[in-house]
């Protein structure tokens, strides 16, 4: 189905047809389909490879967000999904970084371009199942990310702030990737998925389609630590934009994350600055994709939280455009979910 995808386009060749346009090939590690970093990620590989004529982005859909930043911290993919917590987890050589010697001069090689809004997350049941409250997931089968992804860690920590279950003892956690883990619940084969997206998912949408579901709700006010931890947000999510067989009535409270597009750190400057400023220039195309894209994918959030610095191809193109470039994202800074800054001065 939809849940192990590679999009990629083809070297077209030059007008006369004789010699083929020397391209530049990069590859962009994905969350599966479904999920908003995949929507975004095929938004601005569309938008660079129509607009940036020696360049091409392959999107690949498989693994974690976590095994991709490893992966270009060591040259072996290009582009990645950026965040505050992975900053965090590899520096301190954390979660699934416990193993690195080198977290610190890996983490150096990433830089950042821009941030978006992942999305709320989604604790989503099927409404036959008796799960009301986060509670109840006492004794179930539960999806809560990937093995070694920084939302699995988020998710637990999560869980437990909210009726003290602990992964792994009070609830059967389900070991799958986003994409075969979406299929399987669609497949009824654990009870309760919980991934961040933006609403509404399509994933979500297509499940409902044919089955009453229903959304949990997190009590923000038991979320002290999270709220605290840098690009976390406040959200709620509408039910009704999956229509009518998601049972709920009111507006569901979640947390949600900001994250973004990060990259090598040695790609040139001029590259990045030309990508950065094609994306931007034509960020409509993006919009037209999805429509919660304009609110999640905008200059008003791009640069609310930097992990690992910014690209100077990025840089350069903010400064053009006016734009205060912040510092770099400091481990133990803190943060504010409520109004998405950070309490101390950078």
């Amino acid at each position: 189905m939809i849940y192990r995808i590679v999009i990629a386009v083809a070297m077209t060749l030059s007008l006369g047809g004789a010699v083929a346009q020397a391209k530049d090939f990069y590859k962009m590690g994905s969350l599966a389909p479904g999920m908003s970093p995949f929507t975004i990620n095929t938004a601005f590989a569309t938008i660079v490879n129509k607009h940036v004529k020696d360049v091409q982005i392959q999107v690949s859909a498989t693994g974690s967000g976590m095994r991709h930043q490893l992966l270009v911290s060591k040259g072996k993919m290009d582009f990645y999904m950026s965040s505050p917590v992975g900053q965090w987890l590899m520096e301190s050589q954390n979660g699934p970084f416990k193993k690195l010697k080198n977290g610190q001069e890996l983490s150096s090689r990433l830089r950042h371009i821009f941030t978006y809004e992942i999305g709320p997350y989604h604790y989503v049941t099927y409404a036959g199942s008796g799960i009301k409250t986060i509670a109840d997931l006492k004794g179930k089968k539960v999806f809560i990310g990937p093995p070694g992804g920084a939302a699995t860690r988020v998710v637990a920590i999560m869980i437990k702030a909210q009726s003290g279950l602990e992964a792994g003892k009070d609830y059967t956690k389900i070991n799958m990737g986003w994409g075969a883990a979406i299929q399987a619940f669609q497949d009824k084969k654990f009870d309760v998925l919980i991934f961040p997206t933006n609403a509404p998912s399509p994933a979500i949408q297509q499940i409902a389609l044919n089955n009453k579901l229903r959304l949990l709700s997190v009590d923000v006010s038991k979320q002290g630590g999270l709220l605290r931890t840098p690009g976390r947000t406040i959200r709620t999510i509408d039910p009704t934009v999956y229509g009518k067989n998601m049972v709920n009535t009111e507006p569901v409270s979640t947390l949600g994350a900001l994250v973004g597009v990060g990259v090598r750190a040695d790609m040139p400057e001029d590259v990045v600055y030309r990508i950065t400023r094609a994306f931007w220039e034509n960020v409509s195309e993006a919009h037209a994709t999805a429509v919660w894209m304009k609110n999640a994918v905008n200059l008003r959030v791009a640069l609310v939280v930097v992990p690992h610095g910014l690209h100077p191809g990025a840089a350069r193109y903010y400064m053009e455009k006016g734009l205060n470039i912040p510092a770099a994202y400091r481990l133990g800074q803190k943060w504010d979910a409520k109004s998405m800054t950070f309490k101390s001065k950078q």
